[in-house]
């Protein structure tokens, strides 16, 4: 189970409606599976991995048919935003759905990013139904916001 440092908490402030500060600390805290009581919307959470190596942070989303023009990503006081939307496909003729995995619709996810960024070299890259987004470590802290663009 993830430690949550009292420090972290204190420090963000998503301005938001108060469901959107508990959803992203239970995320903290529990993972990306963790079970939720509401839902307020039909936001979903693309597949995410966020690691760590010696000279950056580096999160991948899949983002399978999402066009690179429909996400926005956004780096504001540690915390990362990734927004966008998957469009639904148009449907030619009538269907009767078996099953039903796949997620359409607006998709945000909201990643604490442990240590300072050098804001000056941030990229993000789509390719194959996948963003890359690479945040270069840096020694001394950054303040401010920054949008990412997406090629």
């Amino acid at each position: 189970m993830a430690q949550v440092k009292k420090k972290e908490i204190q420090e963000l402030d998503l301005s938001g409606p108060i469901e959107d500060e508990l959803d992203f600390f239970f995320s903290r805290f529990f993972g990306a599976t963790y079970p939720t009581l509401y839902r307020k919307e039909l936001i979903w959470r693309p597949p995410t991995d966020f690691y760590e190596t010696e000279n950056d942070f580096v999160v991948i989303l899949e983002l399978a048919q999402v066009s690179a023009s429909e996400v926005a990503v956004t780096l504001q006081e540690g915390v990362l935003s990734i927004r966008g939307i998957r469009k639904m496909p148009l449907q030619d003729e009538p269907r009767q759905y078996h099953k039903m995995e796949i997620n359409y619709g607006p998709f945000e996810q909201k990643l604490y990013v442990p240590g300072d960024v050098d804001m000056e070299n941030l990229s993000a890259q789509f390719s194959e139904g996948f963003l890359r987004i690479r945040l270069p470590k840096k020694t001394q802290p950054a303040p401010g916001a920054v949008d990412i663009k997406v090629e």
